[in-house]
């Protein structure tokens, strides 16, 4: 929902809460709903290590299934 979320949050805004139209301030509000829920179950990366290697050191990266939480 790229340019089209970003249009209906913003109308949302400007006609919804600074012009007083209620439902361009529901629609706005659905709209800034959705971006925070998509935001909230979005993966991020997670560091685990950091390492320093120096000349002529190598480090090898496995992957390891997530269990079941």
């Amino acid at each position: 929902m790229g340019s089209l979320g970003q249009y209906l949050r913003t109308r949302g805004v400007k006609d919804g809460l600074l012009k007083g139209q209620r439902v361009w301030a529901v629609v706005g509000a659905v709209a800034w709903i959705i971006r925070l829920v998509a935001r909230m179950a979005s993966r991020r990366p997670e560091m685990v290590a950091r390492e320093v290697l120096q000349p002529g050191q190598s480090i090898t990266i496995t992957s390891v299934e997530r269990s079941e939480s």
